[in-house]
């Protein structure tokens, strides 16, 4: 649970296990080139969400013979099918996955095991929903649905009867119903199969919602869990706004609540949660904010966002590797690298991008900053031409990496890698290289720091994305490893950037500027450690902050300079 400005943002908020599962499956399909990707319907009921999907070539179809290609693969959504369908389905001549939620799996298994014994079935829920009519098909024909006590009340006589939920119903609803059931039975065998994720949202939502005077829950509009979360709320605070994103807030409501608590439905990616809570801590900010700060901050956003604070932290890294080499400054190879870095960074910064960002933006000036990192590099020489091409061609054909049957680039944690060595190339590389300096020990230890930096920093930002659910694929080294692993990876480059360091100073190369080198290193070390326990989504401080380390090192180099 998130707390600030008596903005309070539930723990639970955000994409459900079975959500997840679903996406993460259809996900690495893609990345491994399995295209195109169908689903059996919607695979989630969040717009956001589908239309990145439907980006990704990732479709939704009714029944098989929609598919216009039948090469491609076949996904059963975590809402999960009838029995007859799924037959269908398997028999259609396609690749299928079966993505199906294991706690709808759960409830199809106990309504088939009572329905073998000859019981009746009701069930507690939508009766359109795709969960629902999927768990019709294992009631043998003999099951029913209602929405709640007064549709149970109409019900006729069973000698025995079945009751269960649909994963995401109201719990005390369910039970209410399940009450009335039994009295139109002889027997009665009541089945809890809410999902306990669901179960969790609702306690935490009764509990917070109380004391707020102003509920937000974000969601799609077509989902029936979000629905029933905003209607959940109704009954326990005084006022309830149900939005997709963040343009449909307005200021009146958001200001005037003195406390406010922020949901969202299982079908909800947190990063729209997050621009939720953003935009309504930004319309609770004081009114005595300066116009001045306001358009700073924005002007600092879009230089952050649009990757032209990250080509700076290059050049940065350029000058402190240029001192560790012992190489004169030179503003040809400074300019080399922010256009290098810039134009990589942002090409593949659009491919990723959010719906909302400007991608058009971003990719024109990729190209335009690679045109100019590839005429700096012609007048540098032959040698860093080649390079310079080399790597611009496999940074710009990365987010293409499938259609072009690059299957190494989908290797777990390809990205950061690739990223470490296309920084090493420009910020330690290639102003030996063009001194004539590349032979040195100095220069060896300096490319090796430099790949261990920067492959920290972009494991690091990959921390601040763990909940962020970008349907980026899974490349990145914390995607492909997890949490734990990355942790002790860190922690040996830690280690190891340390030794770097101290071998320099062994060899009595530059003693003042490796001192400051280490002293710099201490911020580096305060960034991992901040961010290992850090879980909300990457916003536009966590990159200042942890690109932050490059300025730093070179403010502390240029110090050195005068020790």
């Amino acid at each position: 649970m998130e707390k600030e400005q008596d903005v309070t943002v539930a723990k639970s908020a955000g994409f459900c296990p079975g959500v997840k599962r679903a996406i993460d499956k259809v996900l690495e399909l893609e990345a491994a080139g399995k295209k195109p990707v169908y689903t059996i319907g919607p695979l989630i009921h969040n717009k956001q969400v589908t239309d990145m999907l439907a980006a990704k070539q990732i479709t939704s179809i009714d029944r098989p013979q929609d598919a216009a290609d039948k090469s491609g693969v076949l996904v059963i959504r975590a809402h999960g099918i009838t029995p007859r369908f799924q037959q269908e389905v398997q028999s259609c001549g396609m690749e299928v996955v079966d993505a199906t939620c294991p706690l709808v799996k759960h409830a199809q298994n106990i309504i088939a095991q009572y329905a073998a014994q000859g019981y009746h079935t009701v069930i507690v829920g939508d009766g359109g929903h795709a969960e629902v009519i999927g768990l019709l098909g294992y009631t043998q024909g003999k099951g029913v649905v209602v929405s709640g006590p007064e549709e149970a009340a109409r019900l006729p006589h069973f000698d025995k009867v079945n009751v269960v939920s649909q994963t995401t119903q109201k719990e005390s609803v369910f039970y209410e119903t399940a009450e009335e059931i039994k009295k139109h039975a002889d027997e009665c065998q009541i089945s809890n199969t809410i999902c306990q994720p669901t179960k969790d949202r609702q306690k935490e939502t009764i509990e917070l919602a109380k004391s707020a005077d102003l509920v937000i829950v974000v969601g799609g509009r077509h989902s029936a869990n979000t629905a029933r979360l905003a209607l959940l709320c109704k009954g326990l605070a005084p006022a309830v706004l149900h939005v997709e994103t963040e343009d449909e807030l307005e200021a009146a409501p958001v200001t005037h609540a003195k406390k406010i608590f922020i949901t969202a439905g299982a079908s909800t990616p947190n990063w729209v949660i997050d621009r939720v809570a953003a935009r309504v801590r930004e319309l609770r900010k004081p009114n005595a904010t300066s116009r001045l700060s306001g358009l700073a901050g924005k002007i600092w956003r879009f230089l952050v966002r649009n990757c032209f604070y990250t080509a700076f932290a290059a050049s940065a890294l350029t000058y402190v590797c240029m001192r560790l080499e012992g190489v004169p400054a030179d503003s040809r190879l400074l300019a080399f690298s922010w256009l290098f870095v810039y134009a990589l960074t942002a090409f593949n910064r659009a491919a990723e991008a959010e719906p909302g960002q400007n991608r058009r933006f971003l990719t024109a000036a990729a190209i335009l900053s690679g045109l100019f990192a590839t005429g700096t590099a012609f007048l540098l020489g032959g040698g860093a031409l080649t390079l310079c091409l080399l790597f611009l061609a496999a940074g710009f054909a990365y987010p293409f990496r499938h259609l072009l049957k690059l299957q190494l680039l989908s290797l777990p944690g390809t990205k950061d890698i690739v990223t470490a060595l296309g920084w090493a190339f420009t910020c330690a590389l290639l102003p030996a290289y063009e001194h004539g300096l590349l032979l040195r020990k100095a220069s060896y230890l300096a490319i090796f720091y430099t790949i261990l930096l920067v492959f920290m920093r972009s494991v690091t930002l990959g921390f601040t994305s763990a909940n962020k659910d970008l349907i980026i694929g899974r490349e990145s080294f914390y995607k492909a490893f997890g949490m734990k692993k990355t942790k002790w990876a860190v922690t040996l480059i830690l280690l190891a950037l340390t030794a770097a360091l101290a071998t320099l100073l062994t060899l009595t190369w530059k003693p003042a500027l490796v001192e400051m080198l280490l002293i710099g290193h201490l911020y580096t070390v305060f960034i991992v450690i901040y961010y290992y326990s850090k879980s909300s989504t990457r916003s536009v401080k966590d990159e200042t902050l942890i690109d932050g380390q490059f300025f730093v090192l070179w403010a502390l180099s240029g110090l050195a300079a005068y020790l």
